[in-house]
């Protein structure tokens, strides 16, 4: 996957000789440009504003890698495995589950960890 950062970035410092259309895959249109100076300037901030605003995405399709969300923390489960485990538990000495349900079940919160 490609980043859109580097991809504006070289946009930037190097779009002028292609290098952007390089990066993304589109060698024909970056032969274009390093021949003609980024088709005298015009593509070449024709192509900042693309990859800048997402139209202008690699050539095989994919995704760039910022249209994946991070955040500064993980996201919490919304309960962990002690408290399914408690849960359990009381459900087996009240005698809702039986023995091999108990265990099934235990095995599974288990595998989650």
């Amino acid at each position: 996957m490609k980043s859109k950062m580097i991809a504006l970035l070289l946009s930037i410092m190097l779009g002028g000789l292609g290098v952007d259309r390089f990066y993304l895959g589109y060698t024909g249109m970056g032969i274009l440009k390093l021949l003609t100076a980024g088709c005298f300037g015009i593509l070449y901030i024709i192509d900042i504003v693309m990859i800048a605003t997402g139209k202008l995405r690699p050539a095989d399709g994919s995704n760039y890698d910022e249209d994946i969300v991070f955040t500064s923390t993980p996201p919490q489960p919304t309960t962990n495995a002690y408290d399914d485990l408690k849960k359990l538990v009381e459900l087996y000495e009240q005698g809702v589950l039986s023995d091999e349900e108990f265990s099934r079940k235990k095995a599974e919160v288990l595998e989650r960890l």
